[in-house]
């Protein structure tokens, strides 16, 4: 597990490598929230963020790698937003499914696209990033009116 942490004018860019194994989220969890607090978001805010890194996570590890995989976790922030980006080692894009009330899973990124202003996905010849962005705080109210 590497992290790399990085400062610049009004940009701050936080990044960890990960192994693809489902007990690697919850440190990852606890070292977003550290980041997301020395930058200064406020415990709502950063809720929503550690809950979309999470979500993102668990569907790149699910989903998008093999046990001897590794998945990137990177932060973003610029301007005030945050755009969090998960890159797993499978570049096949497919489509998220819709939960119908009885299933137990399937509702993460629903979750995810209720939480962020924006999201989407990416791919090259050997990986795919899934992207959300949050919006600061009062973008965020005027979203939900």
């Amino acid at each position: 597990m590497g992290i790399v942490e990085r400062s610049g004018w009004s940009l701050h860019h936080w990044q960890i490598t990960l192994a693809a194994m489902p007990a690697e989220v919850p440190d990852a969890r606890r070292q977003v929230r550290l980041a997301l607090r020395r930058w200064g978001w406020e415990d709502g805010a950063v809720d929503d963020i550690v809950s979309i890194c999470s979500e993102l996570l668990a569907n790149a590890i699910r989903h998008g790698s093999s046990p001897d995989d590794e998945v990137d976790l990177m932060l973003w922030q610029s301007h005030g937003s945050v755009r969090v980006e998960v890159v797993d080692r499978r570049p096949d894009l497919k489509l998220p499914t819709v939960p119908v009330p009885r299933d137990e899973s399937g509702r993460g990124l629903v979750i995810v696209g209720e939480l962020a202003e924006r999201m989407g996905m990416t791919t090259t010849r050997t990986t795919k990033t899934v992207w959300a962005r949050v919006a600061p705080a009062s973008d965020r109210t005027r979203k939900a009116q």
